[in-house]
């Protein structure tokens, strides 16, 4: 697994997760979402994180978890919630259809 992110300004450094983890909530916080707000979003906006960011996850348990939704609720993160999502279609949903293509 992989993580990277996508915006206007560039895209962050790819970051793999180590093979076999499980991936939970805490080890996606610990692991995927702390290191990724502190080291490649707020240089790729400085001193507009809070404002200009929003995060869109997929629908993994580890990403939708309460304990994630809280802790990025309690960093201020703004994400895009469930009932926002777009349908399960790649003719709605082009990030699944040529970005994560393209990863793959």
């Amino acid at each position: 697994m992989f993580v990277a992110g996508v915006c206007s300004r560039e895209k962050t450094a790819i970051h793999f997760v180590k093979p076999g983890a499980k991936i939970n909530s805490e080890y996606y916080i610990q692991h995927v979402l702390k290191p990724l707000s502190k080291n490649n979003i707020r240089k790729l906006f400085p001193g507009e994180f809070i404002t200009k960011v929003v995060f869109h996850h997929d629908s993994a348990p580890a990403h939708f978890s309460g304990i994630t939704r809280e802790w990025l609720r309690n960093s201020g993160i703004k994400f895009i919630p469930k009932e926002h999502w777009m349908g399960n279609s790649p003719d709605v949903a082009p990030m699944d259809l040529c970005v994560n293509g393209l990863f793959k």
